[in-house]
């Protein structure tokens, strides 16, 4: 576990002058999004098509991103490989969880980790793919999460595409931390934001996906208030669930009545 949420390590005759400067900057990250103020961020582009840019995989493979996405529904997961700290968390959450995802790896969703970073190579994306495919514990089809790296001119149009900016600092980066839902076809469809997530969330991302209809960034809670029916493959409102956590809440607060009714009494009888 302790690789995890280690940062991949650097290939032979990389920029040292980088990797000095991402070394001495690891804990800075909070300090780097600060500076970089509002020119990162992210602006939904809802119903947009990926850039149709070559990438290289884990395996120095030529890759079209549009070909890629174009009969899978496909989870996004924008980050650079040697980042020291967010992106590693927010990989390893993915690695915990595609295990349980109830969707069929390959035929109804895959993920792809794709680096903005034009500086990383194929060999950047083949280590972390062996740390998370370690830490999926074998659990989830390795071919079905692709490791991606490319040159300058096909990071910016890719990230163009899904309105995902991101800054450059010495070494290491200023970037939003949130997934993207991909429809079959290449179309964006739905964002996910936060560094870790459920298997339900990417559930319904995959299942939204497949629908190709864009929707509005949902809120964790309304996690809590839907099921998944593998067999209808929908969302379904569980009333039960949400009858039994009111019921709870209705006694909660009339237990608190009768605790405030009993004081306010005996405050009166002592008078």
């Amino acid at each position: 576990m302790v690789a995890l949420f280690a940062a991949p390590a650097f290939g032979v005759g990389e920029d040292r002058d980088a990797m000095k400067d991402m070394a001495d900057k690891s804990h800075d990250h909070e300090k780097v999004m600060e500076e970089a103020g509002a020119t990162v961020g992210i602006e939904e582009k809802l119903g947009n098509m990926l850039a149709d840019v070559e990438f290289t995989d884990s395996e120095g493979k030529r890759v079209n991103l549009r070909e890629l996405t174009a009969e899978v529904p496909t989870i996004i997961i924008p980050i650079y490989f040697r980042c020291p700290d967010v992106c590693n968390v927010l990989q390893g959450s993915f690695a915990q969880i595609l295990p349980d995802v109830a969707l069929k790896p390959g035929e109804e969703v895959q993920v792809v980790s794709i680096s903005f970073d034009p500086r990383e190579n194929s060999a950047d994306a083949a280590n972390a793919k062996k740390i998370y495919m370690a830490a999926s514990r074998g659990m989830y089809p390795a071919e079905h999460w692709k490791f991606l790296t490319g040159d300058d001119h096909a990071v910016k149009m890719w990230l163009d595409s899904i309105g995902y900016t991101v800054k450059r600092e010495g070494g290491i980066y200023a970037h939003p931390v949130a997934v993207v839902a991909i429809a079959p076809g290449g179309k964006v469809v739905r964002y996910l934001y936060g560094s870790s997530f459920l298997p339900f969330d990417i559930t319904m991302a995959g299942t939204e996906a497949a629908k190709g209809e864009p929707g509005l960034s949902i809120k964790r809670m309304l996690s809590f208030c839907y099921n998944y029916d593998p067999q209808g493959r929908r969302y379904v409102f569980d009333i039960l669930r949400v009858s039994g956590f009111s019921i709870m809440g209705f006694i909660g607060l009339f237990v608190l009545y009768l605790v405030l009714s009993g004081r306010k009494h005996k405050k009166k009888k002592a008078e």
